[in-house]
């Protein structure tokens, strides 16, 4: 775990953040750091995917120090989207989010309107 550990506390840092921040993350009255450093507890698979969706960042690289390369997979335009996203600070990268979660329900509205439509048409 003192790996896991060891990265959690790069990516905090790399935020700007504390123990006690990342604990009101967790929904925890302190920080779990010291205890998951010395071994006293170790943090939960709901933590760790709640750590992993915060921060954007794989759970392979949280777990095992090593994430997937999907380069391969992706067409130029992906790539380039997702390097661009990479540049933005958390505040640009949760607006972002928002705006595709937007344009989702957006989309499932429509369908869902186009649907009634037929069906009673």
């Amino acid at each position: 775990m003192s790996d896991v550990y060891t990265r959690i506390k790069e990516i905090i840092k790399e935020n700007n953040m504390t123990g006690i921040d990342l604990g009101k993350l967790l929904g925890l009255k302190k920080s779990p750091l010291t205890d998951w450093k010395n071994g006293q507890s170790s943090p939960t698979l709901e933590q760790i995917l709640r750590i992993c969706e915060f921060f954007a960042i794989s759970s392979d690289y949280l777990l095992f120090g090593k994430t997937i390369d999907y380069s391969h997979k992706l067409s130029p335009d992906e790539t380039e989207l997702i390097e661009t996203y990479n540049k933005l600070d958390r505040r640009g990268q949760h607006r972002v989010h928002a705006v595709i979660y937007e344009e989702i329900d957006r989309i499932k509205e429509e369908k869902s309107t186009s649907s009634k439509g037929k069906a009673i048409g």
